[in-house]
C-alpha cells in the first residue's frame, strides 16, 4: 500500500533484439568440417557484457541481457542455426539508441569472425523511458501522499523495468507512481516474490489504494480547473 515515484525518468527505455547465426552443420565428432553457430553465438553472449562496462559511461544506467539460446536438438551434431533472443535497456532515449548500435555491429563483427553470416533485427518501435513531468509531479505527488499508508510518498530510484505507458508520457505531461505489494502472510499466497517470478502473486487488497489514487487525482484535478475557471 505504499506509494512511491520520483520526478523526472522512473523506468527504463526499452528494445529486444533477435539474432541468428547461420554457420554449417555437421558431425560432432567433425567440428573442422563444420561452422559452429553454437560457439559463435556462445562468444556474442559474453562479448555483450563487455558493452554496458565498456561502452556506457559509469554515470549512465545500461542492460544487455541475452534471455533465451536456441540450437540443435541432437548430442552429437552440430547444428546449421543458431538463435539468440534478448532485451536493451536503458534511462535516456539516446543511451538507448546507442546501446542499440552496440548491440548490433558487436554481433556481427562476432558472428563473422567466426564464419557465421548474421542477421540481427529489433523491434519496429521501442518503449521511450517512462519520464514524470516535474510540474505535474508536485500536484499528483501531494494527492498520492493522502492515498499513500505511509501518508507519504517514498522516493524511489529509477528502474530498468519499461512501460508503454511511456508513449502517452511522452505526448503528454504525466506521472506514473508505483504501488507497493509483497507479504508472506496468510490467508494470500506468498506475494513477495519479484515480477516474472514463476512463483509471482498479487496482494489483491492493495487493489483498493490503487484506485482510490484514480479517483482522488480524477477530482482533485477537476477541482483545481474549476477553481481556475
Amino acid at each position: 500500500g505504499t506509494i512511491a515515484g520520483r520526478p523526472g525518468a522512473i523506468l527504463a527505455g526499452a528494445d529486444a533484439f533477435e539474432i541468428t547465426l547461420t554457420g554449417v552443420g555437421g558431425h560432432g565428432a567433425m567440428p573442422h568440417l563444420t561452422v559452429d553457430p553454437i560457439l559463435a553465438a556462445s562468444s556474442i553472449v559474453t562479448s555483450l557484457q563487455s558493452i554496458v562496462s565498456r561502452n556506457i559511461s559509469p554515470l549512465d544506467s545500461g542492460v544487455v541481457s541475452v534471455t533465451v539460446v536456441q540450437a540443435g536438438e541432437a548430442f552429437n551434431v552440430i547444428p546449421d542455426k543458431a538463435v539468440l533472443k534478448g532485451t536493451i535497456r536503458a534511462l535516456s532515449t539516446e543511451a538507448l539508441v546507442e546501446l542499440r548500435s552496440k548491440v548490433e555491429s558487436l554481433t556481427r563483427g562476432v558472428g563473422e569472425a567466426h564464419g557465421c553470416s548474421v542477421s540481427i533485427s529489433f523491434w519496429k518501435d521501442f518503449y521511450p523511458p517512462t519520464v514524470n513531468d516535474p510540474e505535474l509531479w508536485d500536484f499528483a505527488s501531494g494527492v498520492a501522499a493522502d492515498v499513500s499508508v505511509d501518508g507519504t510518498v517514498r522516493d524511489e530510484p529509477p528502474t530498468m523495468g519499461a512501460e508503454d505507458f511511456s508513449f502517452i508520457a511522452e505526448a503528454v505531461p504525466s506521472t506514473f507512481f508505483l504501488l507497493g505489494q509483497g507479504s508472506a502472510s496468510s490467508p494470500h499466497p506468498p506475494s513477495s516474490y519479484g515480477l516474472h517470478h514463476p512463483q509471482f502473486a498479487i496482494d489483491e487488497d492493495v487493489l483498493p489504494i490503487g484506485s482510490q489514487l484514480h479517483v482522488e487525482l480524477a477530482l482533485k484535478t477537476l477541482e483545481m480547473l474549476n477553481a481556475a475557471a
